[in-house]
Formats: structure tokens, sequence, C-alpha cells
């Protein structure tokens, strides 16, 4: 074990024996010299916990749960037993780039305000081959967050000591969404970005397709609907659906859909230039930006 590590890295696995191997080795050889690996084990009915008995290295810190917890409950345990200046996330299915934990490292050293900063990503397995550029600007991520999440959660690194001030872990209640919820109370304390740069690899499976992503969206309208009160939005059932269709770009070529979208983020804008939430000018140019897409899948001219 490491006496003092400089990044700790949690990761929770369930069933993950397929693609195991690849995951730990990719952090065990990273350029990073001085972290730990905090594998966090939900009872499994594969291989896995035959494949981590098997490795024989004191930066792995093997915690086998009772009973099973889920994602959020595992990675809790495993943060509140990390003791580095950083955490990082990893997931059992995906490779890190070697060196991954020395750019990220890096880049929060220089960037004091940030704590919590995630990275580009090449997709790999089903559909795969393609590279997802992310924004890079705190302050347009943090306005994002009223659409939804575009930090990609194993990609990140975290201040440990501002998620123990804070009191800033994930909540079960937000299954599949979890890593979006605590993004958006992070938001509240301090700075979230992306690095430019590809530094994980995130494979892809045929059924996070259709399965995983109905579970996904159920989930982060509760985020979404938990962050316009604190944006200080009045507002109904009916418009919380509606606004979780402009989120996901489900726009009908309806003109009256354009003119009651077009009302809807007028309100938006309003309510922030009162309650002063978000930043401005970033936020109404960010909702502006949707305006404008969504009159091009309508299918009219666009107006002031």
């Amino acid at each position: 074990m490491i006496s003092s590590p400089r990044v700790s890295v949690v990761m929770a696995v369930y069933n993950g024996e397929s693609y195991l191997r690849e995951a730990v080795d990719s952090i065990l050889q990273q350029t990073i010299p001085d972290l730990e690996f905090i594998i966090v084990l939900d009872p499994s009915d594969d291989d896995t916990k035959t494949i981590l008995e098997s490795y024989i290295d004191p930066r792995i810190i093997l915690l086998q749960n009772d009973e099973k917890l889920g994602l959020a409950m595992s990675l809790n345990r495993g943060l509140k037993l990390a003791r580095g200046k950083y955490v990082a996330r990893m997931d059992a299915d995906d490779i890190s780039l070697p060196e991954r934990l020395e750019r990220q490292v890096a880049f929060m050293e220089n960037h004091e305000a940030v704590g919590v900063c995630g990275s580009w990503l090449k997709i790999i397995g089903y559909d795969g081959g393609w590279i997802r550029e992310l924004p890079v600007d705190p302050e347009f991520l943090k306005c994002q967050f009223i659409f939804g999440c575009l930090i990609a959660h194993p990609t990140v690194i975290m201040r440990r000591d501002l998620l123990v001030k804070h009191d800033l872990f994930y909540n079960p209640d937000f299954t599949h969404a979890e890593d979006y919820d605590l993004w958006v109370r992070c938001a509240r304390h301090f700075q979230i970005a992306n690095q430019s740069e590809v530094l994980y690899l995130y494979r892809h499976h045929a059924e996070q397709a259709s399965r995983y992503a109905m579970e996904q969206e159920r989930y982060s309208g509760l985020v979404m609907s938990d962050e316009l009160k604190h944006l200080g939005v009045d507002f109904t059932h009916e418009e919380m659906e509606f606004h979780k269709e402009i989120s996901v770009w489900r726009i009908p070529a309806n003109p009256l859909f354009a003119d009651r979208s077009r009302l809807w983020l007028d309100k938006l804008i309003e309510t922030n230039a009162r309650t002063n939430y978000y930043p401005e000018p970033v936020f109404s140019e960010m909702v502006n930006k949707r305006w404008n897409g969504i009159c091009e899948r309508c299918g009219i001219n666009q107006s002031d």
C-alpha cells in the first residue's frame, strides 16, 4: 500500500469478468507512480472475484460488499476510504490510456478553481471508433446542466478535500444518473471542466442503446427538475415533461412546438435574470443556441 498516494482510483464492479483485466491493467500501468486502486466488489455470479484476487500489487485495495449495494453506494464506500489528494473514477469494462492520470493531475495543479474534471473519450466496442469531444468551459458546463450532463462519469478526477468539505457523495436515489446529480451539486460550490484531449476508452455495449438509456432518461429528469427549482422556476408537471423533450432533442417538425418552446425558453432566461443562478451572458447564449436548433428541427425560419 502506498503511504500517501497522489491519486486514489475508485472502481465499482459487479459481474465484470469480460473486460476486467484490461481495465485493471490500464490503471496499474499508469505513468504516475503514486496511486492507490480501490476496487469495490458487489457479490457476483461470475469469475470477477477470482480475477481480482489473482493480482498481487500493493496498490490494490479490494473491498468485498456483503450484499449488493449498487454503483452509488459502492463508489461512496471507496470515496470514504480514499487517501489521495485526487480521486479518479474508472469503470470495469473500459481502458484508461497510460498517461491519463499524469495528464489529469497536471491539469488540476494548473487550474486550482476546478474541483472536478473529465476528459474527451474514444468510444470502443459496439458502434465504436469515434471520439466524443465534450465542452470544456466551466461556465458553459454549469449552464448546460439545466438540459443534461456533458461530463463523462468514468473519466473524471476530483479534489478529495472539496468533496469532504462540502459533503459531496453519490445519492443512490438517482440510479443511472447519480453522476449527473453529483456534478450539479458540485457546480454550486466550485468549477467543473473537461480536458480537451482523449484520455479514456469508453466501451459501448449494444444493450445500452435501449434499456439503460430509458432508465437514464427517467432519472436524469429528476435531476433536471431539482435544477429548475434551484434556478427559481415555477413549473407544472406538464411543463417538466416538455422540458425533458427539449433536453433530449425530441423535437417534432411542428411550428406549434417551436412556439411553445420559445415561451418556455424565455421563461428560463427571465428567471435567471432575476435569480442570477447561472452566469450571464453564457446562459442566455446557450439557451438561444438551443432555440436555433429547435427551429431547424421544426422546419421554420429562425426569429429573434
